[in-house]
């Protein structure tokens, strides 16, 4: 009886090690892959363009860019200069006036900065403005 059993037990073995039964299986893996690509958002501002790069992004026209939830705002245009406020330091409103001494300079506002240049020359200002 020992006989047969170790020749059934013999036999049994010899059928898993052929088919791959005693070997251990590992899982089979899944590969996978993953593509992203990055996409721009702009917007223009009263001071110029603003854009970002990221995997997702929104802008709203003239307020903002916003890239993977990270805003960036426009920023404000400057304001008028402090001396602007007054009219009587506006190019347009020095030309011509009288001055004194001659050779003397002064600047002077066009719109709402301060762009332009007064000379006295014989007693009057001669103004030249300059574009922003």
């Amino acid at each position: 009886m020992k006989n047969h059993l170790a020749l059934l037990a013999a036999l049994v073995v010899s059928g898993l090690v052929a088919c791959g039964g005693t070997g251990v299986e590992e899982p089979a893996e899944t590969l996978g892959t993953e593509t992203s690509a990055l996409v721009t958002c702009a917007t223009t501002c009263a001071t110029g363009p603003l854009s970002c790069q990221g995997n997702t992004c929104s802008a709203s026209d003239g307020a903002y860019v916003e890239c993977d939830g990270l805003y960036q705002y426009c920023p404000l245009p400057p304001g008028p200069a402090p001396e602007c406020l007054l009219l009587a330091n506006h190019c347009g409103n020095i030309a011509g006036k009288a001055c004194s001494p001659n050779g003397r300079t002064r600047d002077c506002c066009q719109g709402e900065q301060l762009t332009g240049d007064c000379f006295c020359s014989f007693g009057i200002w001669a103004c030249t403005a300059f574009a922003p």
